[in-house]
């Protein structure tokens, strides 16, 4: 695996990120951004479950790209609770379209926990990917997120003892989706998935890989 630290602006902020890519020079490879969870609690991008999403789509042929929000590391900008993180969404889709050896029409999008929430708000980051999944994703971001009417295949996971996900009330919130997501509950997991990571690391990556490869 090859990585590289890259940096790219949006709103007169600067972001940093890193870069990952099989060894081998290919073309056309499908291409993930991968979205850290929320920053006052510690989340950034070398996260594990970022960290072990990452590297499991880079073995099946995928270049990656894990950048930190506003006000993460050396990314400029403050904390805004969701509020202005999709316009670093945003541009990290349009680095990741433009790299090298990608091909711009097989993009995908995940979003872990907070960073689920900054991808469920916002439809201009939906028109951008063609695959999201989304791990342990907070309940009212589902309930209120403009994907309802979206048309890209979402994969959602998540562990039965997660409470800020609260499991139980998906099935009915994801009634109101004009395509509803496809879902896998874990028994035991519960939001931070540790010892349990081996489990949906495998399912993220498969869902990319029906609808990217």
């Amino acid at each position: 695996m090859r990585q590289s630290a890259v940096s790219f602006k949006t709103k007169g902020l600067t972001f940093e990120g890193v870069m990952a890519q099989p060894e081998q020079e290919i073309s056309s490879l499908p291409g993930v951004v991968i979205c850290h969870p929320h920053p006052l609690f510690g989340g950034n991008m070398d996260n594990n479950v970022v960290l072990a999403v990452s590297h499991a789509l880079v073995e099946r042929g995928f270049v990656t790209l894990r950048f930190n929000f506003r006000g993460v590391g050396n990314s400029e900008g403050e904390h805004s609770k969701g509020e202005q993180e999709s316009h670093e969404v945003l541009a990290a889709l349009d680095l990741m379209k433009a790299w090298p050896g990608v091909d711009s029409k097989r993009i995908g999008l995940a979003g872990y926990s907070f960073g689920s929430s900054v991808v469920l708000g916002s439809a201009s980051i939906h028109k951008k990917a063609k695959a999201i999944a989304l791990i342990s994703p907070p309940l009212r971001a589902v309930e209120t997120t403009p994907l309802k009417k979206g048309k890209q295949p979402t994969f959602i996971i998540t562990g039965d003892r997660d409470k800020l996900v609260q499991s139980d009330q998906l099935d009915s919130v994801l009634d109101a989706f004009s395509q509803k997501p496809r879902v896998r509950i874990v028994a035991g997991a519960d939001h931070f998935w540790a010892g349990h990571e081996n489990e949906m690391v495998p399912e993220v990556v498969k869902h990319f890989s029906e609808h990217l490869k």
